[in-house]
């Protein structure tokens, strides 16, 4: 699995950063793959406010981290971690920037009606510190969480919330914080590392693997994480089949082909299945790889990439048996 976490304090090595740092470490040492995005740092543009994304499904703003990195791993992650301190009793304005730019994938979903395909098990997790101890402290960073973990097709599992903290470092030493970690580990990692993991392979990666990949997803997601790879990757997805998968409102935005050496290095697949043409030969040593002889449509019309669509969705049945 991926968790992804959001820095969202400018204020480096804080106890915001310290707080996301510690339980990232402890992920990764359950088996978790982890990466952080120190957002203070990140260089995103904020929102225009110009309502492209709700009219054309992607934002204006086309070549910052947003665009090109963030909303990529928004869709790869398994649990989205958003940290920031208390600022005028809400999140950070350099986090709030990042929020204010999902209102694309708001749009994707709201709007287009798509769906994530790994929407049913994506997981959000709220870590805020704050050196005052208002009542209502938490209350507007609850709510704005909320509605941000929504927006990305994360379910807002829960929050580590500390009050009085103020001293730089002084959260490593409050009571319960490591009881706080291997409780939100339990909840929210543990039952996701176990999952199965499976690899689909097609001869550039843009097509019939991640159609594969989606679906399966979709569809087992409680019980497999899946990926897919190239031979020689694409640089981008087939769009002929990205309208397809939007016609049953699978949502395949933000996502590229990857050669499977890259993939292999993320994380060692239990099965490996190959697609195609051209991929017969695939084996990865130690691993189970089996072959679905499924051929690139003749045409790129809509009706041929329905079929296949179709073909893909009877073959991805058969999926569980192979575990």
């Amino acid at each position: 699995m991926l968790i992804l976490g959001l820095q969202g304090s400018p204020r480096k090595g804080g106890n915001t950063d310290t707080l996301l740092a510690s339980f990232l470490e402890k992920a990764g040492q359950a088996g978790a793959a982890v990466k952080t995005i120190q957002v203070a740092r990140a260089g995103i543009v904020p929102c225009k406010g110009c309502g492209y994304c709700e009219t054309h499904g992607t934002c204006v703003i086309a070549d910052d981290p947003m665009s090109t990195e963030i909303f990529g791993l928004l869709r790869e992650a398994d649990l989205v971690v958003a940290a920031t301190p208390v600022f005028f009793y809400g999140i950070s304005a350099q986090l709030k920037v990042l929020i204010d730019r999902c209102q694309t994938l708001w749009s994707r979903k709201y709007v287009y009606k798509l769906k994530d395909p790994q929407a049913a098990t994506r997981k959000g997790v709220l870590f805020s510190v704050a050196a005052s101890e208002g009542r209502q402290l938490f209350d507007g960073i609850h709510l704005t969480t909320k509605y941000f973990f929504d927006a990305i097709d994360a379910q807002f599992s829960h929050a580590l919330v500390y009050r009085g903290v103020e001293s730089k470092g002084a959260i490593r030493h409050h009571e319960g914080l490591a009881t706080d970690i291997d409780e939100t580990l339990q909840k929210t990692v543990l039952p996701f590392v176990t999952r199965k993991r499976v690899l689909f392979i097609s001869p550039t990666g843009a097509c019939r693997a991640p159609m594969a990949a989606a679906m399966a997803q979709d569809r087992f997601g409680d019980c497999i994480r899946t990926g897919f790879a190239a031979l020689r990757p694409a640089s981008e997805l087939y769009s002929p089949m990205v309208r397809s998968m939007h016609r049953v409102a699978v949502d395949m935005g933000y996502r590229k082909p990857q050669s499977i050496e890259l993939a292999l290095s993320a994380a060692t697949p239990d099965l490996t299945i190959a697609i195609g043409d051209g991929v017969e030969k695939i084996r990865v040593p130690g691993l189970k790889t089996v072959q679905w002889s499924l051929p690139e449509p003749v045409s790129s019309d809509d009706a041929a990439m329905d079929r296949l669509r179709l073909a893909m969705e009877s073959q991805v049945d058969t999926l569980m048996a192979l575990l």
